[in-house]
This record gives structure tokens, sequence and C-alpha cells, in this order.
């Protein structure tokens, strides 16, 4: 949005500048009390007048129906046509021999150069001054509105990537969710209804807001929370769980389903059903930073490759990269026996 309304301000400065220096610089201004009221400057305002009309047709319209889309042809022909009415049209409204003849009558004395004499039909479209005008209005029009166009190229590709990370994101947590189901089903578990809900909850989180660019900070938290206790559900004793949240979370956002993958991990390579552990998940908001901890030891055995979440902790990093470039630090310490992950964002 910001860049939209800079490209719009630019062009009203080219505007105004188009506008304002042409009589800015005109000696005639500072030595000829009546210049407001004379024909010259009646025929300035026609000159500018069709340079600024050209500029923003050539700007909304030729640039990026014509140009852009390779009608080379059609953006050259046009070009050509408005070239020749902002060279020749203000010569046909308001002659120089008009302008010559209004000056004299006004004052006898005037000795100022009579109408210019004729050259060849082309070299008026190489020294005479509407024709600089009308190639700077070209140049500034084909520049700012491929510069807009590249830009919002490269909005439309961060979109698209982050929709696909997303998309890689959502299907591989519902997959283990379902796991967890699974394993509670089999054994006929008095928590499985409420497990249901968990999961009904999650699944109606992901779908609706993981599409929003950002969601409030409680809403996520609550996400995960819902997910850890979801896990806690096929958990044995021999597993403890040390999740805590400090600081407030009220009035902040976040960009959705970016914590999920780590604390993916956590359970996926951090649980043996033989084996005491612990798995650590610290979340804590200072003003408008969040920084997660997580830890775990790496005692699982046997994970599949259909399994393993390294492409969840990549796809974060990507976007990271794409919603907080140089706005998050990500520290990962992966040993042989432990796995540790600390991720600070600033949210402002």
């Amino acid at each position: 949005m910001f860049k939209k309304h800079q490209q719009t301000a630019i062009v009203l400065v080219v505007s105004i500048l188009f506008f304002g220096i042409p009589f800015i610089t005109s000696p005639d201004l500072q030595n000829n009390p009546s210049f407001f009221s004379s024909l010259i400057f009646y025929k300035r305002c026609i000159e500018t007048l069709i340079i600024v009309v050209y500029f923003y047709l050539n700007y909304f319209l030729f640039v990026p129906y014509f140009y852009h889309k390779k009608k080379y042809i059609l953006f050259i022909v046009v070009s050509v046509f408005f070239l020749l009415i902002a060279v020749k049209l203000p010569d046909l409204i308001i002659t120089n021999e008009q302008i010559h003849c209004a000056l004299t009558a006004q004052n006898p004395d005037y000795k100022g150069r009579g109408p210019r004499p004729e050259m060849p039909f082309f070299m008026e479209f190489l020294i005479d001054k509407n024709a600089y005008q009308f190639y700077l209005a070209l140049s500034i029009g084909i520049l700012l509105k491929t510069n807009q166009y590249i830009n919002g190229m490269q909005q439309d590709m961060l979109k698209s990537e982050v929709s696909y990370l997303k998309a890689q994101i959502n299907p591989h947590f519902l997959f283990n969710t379902l796991n967890s189901l699974y394993a509670l089903s089999l054994v006929k578990s008095d928590d499985a209804p409420n497990a249901i809900l968990k999961l009904s909850s999650i699944m109606r989180y992901v779908v609706t807001e993981s599409s929003k660019e950002k969601v409030s900070l409680k809403s996520e938290l609550d996400y995960i929370s819902d997910y850890i206790d979801l896990q806690k559900l096929r958990l044995t004793m021999n597993t403890q769980i040390d999740y805590k949240i400090f600081g407030s979370v009220e009035n902040q956002t976040i960009a959705p389903l970016l914590f999920i993958p780590i604390i993916e991990n956590c359970f996926k390579y951090g649980v043996n059903q033989t084996e005491n552990v612990v798995i650590k998940i610290h979340i804590s908001v200072d003003n408008n930073e969040i920084l997660l901890k997580t830890f775990n030891k790496k005692v699982a055995k046997n994970i599949s490759e259909l399994e393993k979440t390294e492409t969840g902790i990549i796809n974060t990093q990507k976007r990271l990269d794409i919603l907080y470039l140089n706005k998050y630090k990500l520290n990962i310490e992966n040993t042989d026996t432990d796995y540790k992950v600390q991720l600070k964002i600033n949210l402002k």
C-alpha cells in the first residue's frame, strides 16, 4: 500500500513539474508585467496541457496496455501521433506571427524576434522544446509504470510462495493429528471425544485463519495450546511437557502457522514411550517482540521419510524471509542427542 501511494505521489510531482518549469524558467515572466494575459502565456498553457494529458494517458493506458503487452507497433503509432500533436497543435492554435504582432501592437519599440523561419519537417522533432518535453514525458511514464509493474509482479510472487508454503504445512499437520486420533481410537480412550473437539477447533483455525496475512497473537497461541493438548492425550507418563507463555499477548498480531512446524518437531523427534524425556516449549512476549524457545532430546526411533518434518522448518525459514525480513533471528542447535530452537520476531 505504501509503495502504491508513493508511486501516486511521484506521478503528481511530475505533473506539477511539467506545469511549473516552462513558466518558472521563462525570462518573459520576469520582464513582462502582463505576461499572464499574453498570447505567450496562453500558448504555453496549451503546450503544457498537451504534454500533461499525454503523460497521464501514457502512464495509465499506453504503457500498461500496449508497451507491457508487447504491442510495440501500436505503442509507436500512438506515440508518434501524440508527438505530432505536441509539436504542431500549439502553433496551429496560436501562431508565432500572432504573438509577434500582438507584442508589436503593445509596444511599438518592441524589437524581439520575428516569426520563426521555416525549417525541414523532421528538424522540428529534434530541436523543438515541446518535442523535448514529450520525450521526457514518454520516458518517465515508461520508467514509472515499469517499476510499478515489476513491484506488482514481485508482490504476487511473494504471495504465491507464501500460499504454497502454507499449503505444504497444513496437510502435514493434519496428517500428524490424525495419527494421534488413530492411536486413541485403537485403545478406545475416553479422551477421544475431547480430542475430536480439539482437532475440530484446530482445523477451523487452519481453514479460516491461515489465508490471512496476520492474525491475533492470542488466536495463534490458542491454536498452539490446542495442538499441544491434543498431543498430550497420546503421551505416556514418561513424557513431561513444559509449556509456558510469558508476557501479555493482547493487541499483538503475527503471521499464522509460523511456530507449529517447530513445535511439531519436538513431538516427532522428542517422544519415546520407553524413555523419560522432557519437551520444553516456552513463548515470551515483551512489547513488540516474541521469543519461542524449544528443546527436546532426539529419542524417536525409526522415523520414516514421510513422517519427517525438516521440510516444515525449511518452509518456516522461507516464510520468515518473506514476511519478517531483517526482523527475526532464528538459531537452531542440532546435535546428535539434542535439538534446540530459538526464534525471536519483531512484531512491530
